[in-house]
């Protein structure tokens, strides 16, 4: 089963990374420098959709390709930094370690029930009624 997960792990890093350089230079057209400006709303994604197919800045385009970029470095930081798929401990995780030590037991989290108790009961008035 560790095999097949590491296999996945690195199916997923060949992904993220051709998703990655697909997806950037599309960023990059939609922000250009020199297109002309959108002329309508600046708030609406439907003109904002339109300004993308005809060529042209919109306000929304640039913040969300702004949002994106950033999103674009952490992620090829992610990449780089766990590129391996396998976790190395640092020097301050080993320090810690008592000579000898074996190493921790990562166990899978458990699923542990809550009661869930009302101190009161809704009001009737102010639920929306779902006959309608």
């Amino acid at each position: 089963m560790d095999e097949g997960r590491r296999d996945l792990a690195a199916e997923l890093r060949v992904l993220a990374e051709l998703l990655i350089d697909r997806v950037e230079p599309v960023l990059r057209r939609l922000d250009t420098e020199d297109a002309p400006e959108w002329q309508g709303c600046s708030w609406c994604p439907f003109c904002a959709l339109a300004a993308a197919l005809r060529g042209e800045r919109h306000d929304l385009l640039t913040l969300v390709t702004g949002e994106m970029d950033g999103l674009i470095d952490v992620l090829r930081d992610f990449l780089q930094t766990h590129g391996s798929g396998r976790h190395t401990p640092g020097a301050a995780e080993r320090a810690d370690a008592p000579e000898g030590a074996a190493p921790p037991v990562v166990r899978p989290a458990s699923y542990q029930p809550i009661t869930v108790t009302r101190t009161r009961e809704p009001d009737p008035a102010r639920r929306p009624d779902r006959d309608q």
